[in-house]
């Protein structure tokens, strides 16, 4: 009775037999009666062959498992043709991707099929088996539904898809964020009550435009925005160069790293590198701005020094310029005597330049030569004693800052640093510190105080936002590496990553653009010795290094329109088929192709709803509802912030 019911359910299933090999291309030839769109069988409807679906090819006690990639007719050779039905044949393209054996079904080719070989529909146990891709040891994360089959759940399984490097590509609105939150929602939903995750598991993600920080207020009983995570295994910073925004608190071995600098800067490679290495590096500058009285001391005879010297290229200017640099640096941590006796040199000390020599001269017409070293070391020792600096008031980008001036102008009157040469660095640094100085600090506390910690990069200028992103991740790589323990996870995620892993930017030397991607290149190729995972999601794949993008093990592919970025993609993919990139320029919005270790197949898939509340603050603006006819507006609420109205938009005269 079994074999019977066999027979029937094979002679119901078989769709045709193999006509042609040609290595994992196979062509199949459909028989005549299995030509219409679906089969009745036992009551049910049956879903026939088609392009996307799935065959089983049966070569003796082998089942092999092909996607069909395309469908053609062909004229029927030596048949009498009964009806004009019978004058053609379908053919179908039919790509390898796997066997079943052991009741399981394996990705890879192994054998080829036969010509003559019998193919036959999938059943839904068959069906279940492909798309069937945790391990018994694994435990399965629900991310959506199979796109073709509303009703089949796609679960992936936690070590298959989180211990590997993940890439989300997509055009802008096709739901990437919302993916990149799903998917890292459903690990924390799932594991975030458990005490070893929360000891041992770190996620960072870099936020280049703020969609993944909690919202700051929320509308009459609706419920507060807490992105991705539930606040209490959350921790976001939300750093700003232009205002009051939080800090990231990172070591003083991370903060002195003189490349970082170098970066931050914008240093030359042939002078300015070096002169930054050896200012960092130097631990007697590090002794004098952690100490009072040895600063006071080192100031005095740097300017003791400069007063002594007969180098005729010593200006006065430079002098004060040194006081003022250094008043800068202290900030509130001198007092204002500090301040008079700059506004006394620069009205009292002069140089002579046919005795070549510097002299002090006080409101009553005395002078002070530089030859007369009592009065110079009173006009320099003796004023510095007496003002009053408290380093303890100094924070560690203040110390760094003041490191780098005290070797600059001690090189300078040394005569062993060309001024033109460094000089510029020095504006720099005075330019940029307070941007710095807004975004981090020097501090003992943990970068990452929770499973995941979000850093919003969106009120940052142009000259952190790339350096920041390798500053956390050069820092948190290099702390695995040296003696973080192996069974800790970390998974840096990297938003609009095409903002700090492109191949090409005009606003970067070619010294740091190697280094930014050298970095990152490492901590994808050597990352998952220690524990450490990437996701990048872009918007243009084709911007990213080739090497990043071949190093990632799964991809959620949404749509994609450029050239381009679907040839990128098609370059490092090698287990994609034909279909599934022919279909990337037309996926609906929240759909996506993933493909990758934690799946046996590539696969179309609907992601699946994220609570309100957990989702990207990416919505896109529904003008209709805020442009409504006159009759049908509210009361009107206040304009946007950075748009003032004119009263009068038609008045020549009116100045705005």
């Amino acid at each position: 009775m079994l074999d019977q019911e066999a027979r029937v359910e094979d002679a119901v299933f078989r769709v045709g037999e193999v006509i042609a090999v040609h290595g994992r291309t196979v062509k199949v030839r459909v028989d005549k009666a299995k030509n219409g769109s679906h089969l009745l069988y036992r009551g049910e409807l049956l879903r026939n062959v088609s392009v996307g679906g799935y065959l089983k090819l049966s070569k003796g006690f082998s089942e092999l498992i092909g996607r069909v990639d395309g469908e053609e007719i062909a004229a029927a050779i030596g048949q009498d043709y009964q009806s004009q039905r019978d004058r053609v044949d379908r053919v179908l393209t039919v790509s390898l991707v796997g066997l079943v054996q052991d009741g399981r079904f394996r990705r890879g080719v192994r054998e080829l099929p036969l010509v003559g070989n019998e193919c036959f529909l999938l059943t839904e146990a068959e069906f279940n088996q492909i798309h069937s891709f945790v391990s018994a040891d694994d435990v399965p994360l629900t991310l959506g539904r199979l796109a073709a089959e509303v009703e089949q759940q796609v679960k992936v399984g936690t070590n298959a898809l989180f211990a590997s490097h993940v890439g989300i590509f997509g055009n802008t609105g096709s739901g990437k964020s919302y993916t990149l939150a799903k998917i890292y929602h459903e690990l924390l939903a799932h594991y975030g009550s458990s005490l070893a995750f929360r000891a041992h598991a770190r996620v960072v993600l870099i936020d280049f435009n703020g969609e993944y920080v909690n919202e700051s207020t929320a509308g009459p009983g609706e419920p507060s925005s807490s992105v991705i995570a539930d606040n209490d295994i959350k921790k976001q910073y939300i750093l700003s160069t232009r205002g009051r925004g939080d800090r990231l608190p990172l070591p003083k071995a991370a903060i002195e790293d003189p490349v970082i600098w170098q970066v931050l800067l914008d240093a030359t490679e042939k002078t300015q590198a070096p002169f930054l290495a050896r200012a960092l590096r130097n631990r007697f500058w590090e002794r004098q701005v952690t100490d009072s009285d040895r600063l006071a001391k080192v100031i005095a005879s740097i300017i003791h020094r400069a007063i002594r010297s007969s180098d005729a290229t010593i200006e006065r200017t430079m002098i004060v310029q040194f006081l003022e640099e250094i008043r800068s640096c202290l900030s509130n941590s001198a007092s204002e005597d500090l301040d008079e006796y700059i506004d006394d040199l620069r009205a009292h000390l002069h140089y002579h330049s046919q005795a070549r020599n510097w002299y002090y001269e006080d409101e009553r017409g005395n002078r002070t030569y530089s030859d007369d070293e009592d009065g110079i070391n009173d006009l320099t020792y003796g004023r510095l004693d007496s003002i009053d600096i408290d380093t303890d008031l100094l924070d560690g980008i203040d110390q760094i800052r003041l490191r780098i001036v005290l070797q600059f102008y001690d090189d300078v009157f040394k005569g062993f640093a060309n001024r033109e040469h460094i000089g510029p660095i020095i504006k720099r640094l005075e330019n940029r510190s307070p941007s710095i100085k807004r975004v981090l600090e020097v501090s003992d506390e943990p970068l990452l105080p929770r499973p995941l910690t979000v850093i919003s990069l969106r009120g940052v200028n142009l000259d952190m936002r790339k350096v920041i992103p390798l500053l956390i991740c050069r820092h948190l790589y290099d702390e695995k590496k040296v003696g973080a323990s192996q069974a800790g996870f970390l998974n840096i995620v990297i938003d609009e990553a095409h903002n700090i892993l492109s191949r090409v930017s005009a606003r970067e030397s070619e010294a740091w653009k190697d280094y930014r991607l050298e970095t990152f290149e490492e901590i994808i190729k050597e990352g998952r010795k220690f524990g450490v995972f990437m996701t990048i999601a872009s918007q243009r794949p084709h911007d990213i290094s080739e090497t990043i993008i071949s190093q990632l093990h799964n991809y959620f592919l949404h749509r994609l329109v450029n050239n381009l970025d679907i040839q990128a993609v098609e370059r490092a993919v090698s287990y994609l088929d034909r279909v599934s990139f022919e279909s990337l320029p037309i996926l609906p919005t929240g759909s996506c192709v993933l493909s990758g270790v934690s799946t046996q197949v590539p696969l179309i898939v609907d992601i699946d709803p994220l609570p309100a509340s957990y989702e990207p603050n990416n919505r896109t603006l529904t003008l209709t509802d805020r442009w409504l006819p006159f009759d049908q507006q509210g009361p009107p609420g206040p304009p946007d912030p950075w748009y003032v109205a004119d009263d009068d938009p038609f008045d020549d005269d009116h100045d705005p």
